[in-house]
């Protein structure tokens, strides 16, 4: 059986990472999303990815 963690732990073991509260209005409902930022990632890989898949998308879809 897996080690569920409860929001309480959850809280406490990420506690000092950085969040983002964000608000938005969907066909006049209030929506309010918190981002909490847990993980890290190489800006330089993720950009070059990025860019490698859409010029090979617009590469593609011009042959086609």
């Amino acid at each position: 059986m897996k080690n569920k963690m409860t929001m309480f732990e959850l809280n406490e073991k990420y506690s000092a990472c950085p969040v983002r509260v964000s608000e938005y209005e969907i066909d006049g409902k209030k929506y309010v999303v918190h981002s909490h930022f847990i993980g890290n990632k190489d800006i330089d890989k993720v950009i070059s990815e990025i860019a490698f898949n859409k010029a090979i998308s617009e590469t593609l879809n011009k042959v086609a």
